[in-house]
């Protein structure tokens, strides 16, 4: 029998674990997809997906987490689970004051308003730093898909002269310059997750934003609507209610 516990997000390229141990101390991993992990997995406490969702006995639909249980105000149908999550998550260990923007660099960078009240205010959506790259990759001829997440010769050049530098020195600053413009517009708190945000986090910081770097804000959350906790309402409801 295990002793320990899971709770699992499935995203559009990557899986993210959260994983209790007997002594009750949560850790968490992201990783590619492995739905052979499933058969061996410990007991899933709750599971969400935005990404495609494997047939497996382990994902029941009664431990699914919706957009019913988190208590994100005016949410609207279409919102991606993980993007509710960060959004809560962040305005619940801000302090509840004040509206906020979360930046989720994943797959699709997602910028997502958090009102002063705790409710969804809107956002933008760009793809990601990989996709971007991947995207010049195959629409060109001489174009070779860098490694989105190692540091390149011409990172640290204005205007690098390899090809690869000048793929990810462009997207980087599309991304940064895609953020500060929402921030110029309502200038706000930035909470920062996702695989990419150790490559934009220090050029957001050379632009002067306030951030918040919470690799684990996701998960970190999931994890607080699951586990034992003061305010259990959002738990009277369905998990999967749309």
């Amino acid at each position: 029998m295990h002793s320990e516990q899971r709770c699992l997000l499935i995203g559009n390229s990557r899986w993210h674990w959260a994983q209790r141990s007997g002594r009750g101390a949560w850790s968490y991993s992201h990783g590619q997809p492995q739905p052979s992990a499933l058969a061996d997995s410990p007991p899933l406490c709750a599971w969400a997906a935005v990404g495609p969702v494997p047939d497996h006995a382990v994902l029941s639909s009664d431990r699914r987490l919706g957009l019913g249980a988190i208590p994100l105000r005016d949410v609207p149908p279409w919102l991606g689970v993980d993007r509710a999550l960060a959004g809560w998550g962040a305005w619940i260990e801000s302090g509840r004051v004040g509206s906020l923007m979360v930046v989720d660099a994943g797959t699709v960078l997602s910028l997502t308003r958090i009102s002063g009240d705790g409710g969804f205010d809107g956002g933008w959506l760009a793809a990601g730093l990989g996709l971007q790259l991947k995207a010049m990759a195959e629409g060109t001829q001489a174009l070779k898909i860098p490694n989105a997440q190692e540091p390149s010769p011409g990172d640290g050049i204005p205007f690098p002269r390899d090809s690869c530098g000048a793929m990810r020195r462009g997207v980087i600053e599309s991304l940064v310059g895609l953020i500060v413009r929402a921030q110029n517009r309502d200038p706000s708190p930035v909470w920062l997750c996702g695989g990419d945000a150790p490559v934009l986090e220090p050029v957001l910081l050379n632009e002067g934003l306030e951030v918040t770097h919470a690799p684990d804000l996701v998960m970190q959350t999931l994890v607080r609507l699951v586990s034992p906790a003061p305010d259990r309402s959002a738990l009277d409801r369905p998990w999967n209610r749309p």
